[in-house]
């Protein structure tokens, strides 16, 4: 079979474009595909320990202690981001003791940025970094109570 040479010098043009492709790696949609979706507040962390509802257990999880802690955080597709929580009450007693309830229910949005793992939400706040492993997104705050030590969210 013989190819004039436009029809040659055609075919392997296209052939030599074809196996030119790069491949750069996940793009930056398939990364974001990791983070989208919806969370469950899974952790309240604390320190020291709280035994909030009285059983004589003190836990460093406050949903282990307060059954009226709730949380939503929606990673929306389009770079958008709600949250829904109820407002957790921390008032200082003495000697490393707290009283602990829960207040309004809270609503945020704003944008968000995901890369090398980390969540970048902004919004009417500054911006709150959390960090993916597996289904977890978790924000290490680092204080002690009346702050906390971390939260997460669970998709």
């Amino acid at each position: 079979m013989r190819f004039s040479k436009p029809t040659l010098i055609l075919i392997v043009l296209t052939l030599f474009l074809t196996a030119c492709s790069s491949d750069d790696g996940p793009s930056q949609t398939d990364e974001n595909a990791k983070v989208i979706g919806t969370y469950t507040l899974s952790a309240v962390n604390v320190s020291p320990a709280q035994d909030a509802n009285d059983d004589g257990t003190a836990s460093t999880n406050l949903l282990d202690e307060m059954t009226c802690i709730t949380g939503t955080l929606t990673i929306n597709t389009d770079t958008s981001w709600n949250l829904n929580v109820i407002r957790i009450n921390v008032t200082s007693i003495t000697g490393g003791l707290f009283f602990i309830d829960c207040g309004d229910a809270d609503t945020s949005k704003g944008t968000w940025t995901f890369s090398n793992n980390q969540l970048n939400l902004n919004g009417s706040f500054e911006p709150t970094v959390y960090n993916l492993s597996g289904d977890t997104l978790t924000r290490q705050i680092g204080d002690d109570l009346p702050g906390f030590q971390s939260v997460a969210f669970t998709k």
